[in-house]
C-alpha cells in the first residue's frame, strides 16, 4: 500500500510537471493586462509583431518583436495610428516574463527610462 501512495505522489508530480506552462506558450496570443489603468489596452501578439489597440481612444499601435531569449523579447514601435503619438516610433522596450501562473504572466517591461511590473492574461482561443 505505501508503494501505491508513493507512485500516484509521483505520477501526479510527473504530469503536473508537463501540464507547466512556459515562456514559449505566451509568444503569440491575444492579451489583456490586470491592473486598471491599463485593461483599456488589448493586445494581439504573433512571434514578430505585436498589436496593441486602446478601447477607449481606438488608438493602434504596432510593434515589431525579436526574441532575444526564452523569456526575453524586446519591442521596438514602428507604427502608430494617432499622429500625437509620434514620439512612440522607434521606441524600444525590453520584456522579461518572470513568472507564469496559468494564463496569467508576471513581466517586466523596460525603456525610455521607465521600468514597470505589469501582469497580463493570455485569453484562450475560440
Amino acid at each position: 500500500m505505501k508503494y501505491i501512495v508513493t507512485l500516484v505522489f509521483i505520477l501526479t508530480g510527473v504530469s503536473s510537471a508537463y501540464s507547466q506552462k512556459k515562456c514559449s506558450d505566451f509568444k503569440v496570443g491575444s492579451f489583456i493586462y490586470s491592473k486598471p489603468e491599463f485593461q483599456r489596452f488589448k493586445v494581439s501578439r504573433n512571434e514578430t509583431t505585436q498589436i496593441e489597440i486602446d478601447s477607449i481612444t481606438g488608438t493602434i499601435l504596432e510593434a515589431s518583436i525579436v526574441w532575444k531569449s526564452e523569456c526575453e523579447y524586446e519591442l521596438t514601435y514602428t507604427k502608430i495610428s494617432d499622429e500625437r503619438g509620434f514620439g512612440m516610433i522607434g521606441q524600444k522596450l525590453t520584456v522579461n516574463i518572470l513568472k507564469i501562473s496559468g494564463n496569467d504572466i508576471i513581466v517586466t517591461s523596460e525603456g525610455a527610462g521607465i521600468k514597470l511590473e505589469l501582469e497580463m492574461t493570455k485569453l484562450e482561443s475560440n
